[in-house]
């Protein structure tokens, strides 16, 4: 359960600390620094960033990376972030925390220091974990590897 709590934490201390001034930062909360690695972090990672969970770019602003999920009907909950946690690199469900089904985009936006995405394999196998901003309502999915 502590694991769980560390990067709540994280997040509310670095928010907590950073400057809310009026001026906007140069970066769109929807697109990712190309200097910034991003990795699926969640149940299946024991909330770490580890390096074979960084997701990759695939297309431009379309990011993803493979998991081995190991139990059928486990409810998975995970998060896209970077390996400090920061704010801006933290993405979540958009409102809530959501569930996401096979193929079915769900919104998720940055700042999501809360809010957590999940997913429950029907089966054990592989997945792939999608994080696309090219819109401007960023979405998660989860696919099936065949």
């Amino acid at each position: 359960m502590m694991w769980r709590i560390l990067p709540v934490i994280a997040c509310v201390l670095i928010a907590g600390c950073s400057s809310q001034s009026g001026t906007q930062s140069n970066v769109s909360p929807n697109v990712t620094p190309s200097n910034t690695a991003l990795f699926l972090r969640g149940d299946m990672t024991d909330w770490d960033a580890r390096s074979e969970y960084q997701v990759q770019q695939t297309s431009s602003n379309v990011f993803s990376v493979k998991a081995e999920l190991h139990e059928a009907g486990k409810t998975y909950h995970f998060k896209f972030a970077d390996a400090r946690w920061l704010p801006a690199m933290n993405y979540g469900a958009a409102m809530d925390d959501a569930e996401l089904s096979l193929d079915t985009p769900v919104p998720v936006r940055a700042y999501s220091c809360l809010d957590e995405l999940s997913f429950t394999p029907e089966l054990a196998g592989k997945y792939e974990f999608v994080l696309d901003l090219r819109n401007r309502r960023a979405v998660a999915l989860v696919k099936l590897v065949q």
